[in-house]
């Protein structure tokens, strides 16, 4: 029944968009975190095997995590992060510029 137009909306459409998963907001941190792993690791010259070894996370997953077939946990995100000596950090965000315009909460 593709093409059938009710209002100017087309059903197949319609019924795509209700039923596609939606992305929590947790999965895009992950998502734009394990992007950044993957900028990381680029920039450092290092591969998918190099980052495994250091990491404890076999390379397997770290492709799958690139290639965003899967999302990694947030145990996942620190070993990775510790291989370029780094980890995610909750702190004050009275010294920090935030991006696009958004706001502290100690601002508001």
């Amino acid at each position: 029944m593709t093409g059938i137009n009710v209002m100017g909306y087309d059903l197949e459409e319609v019924r795509k968009e209700i039923h596609a998963p939606k992305k929590s907001s947790s999965y895009e941190i992950c998502e734009v975190i394990t992007q950044e792993i993957a900028r990381m690791r680029k920039f450092n010259h290092m591969s998918q095997q190099e980052l495994a070894d250091r990491s404890g996370v076999k390379q397997q997953m770290i492709a799958r995590f690139e290639s965003g077939i899967n999302t990694p946990n947030i145990r996942t995100v620190l070993k990775l992060l510790a291989a370029f000596g780094k980890t995610l950090y909750i702190g004050d965000l009275k010294n920090v510029e935030l991006e696009d315009g958004a706001v502290s909460a100690a601002d508001s």
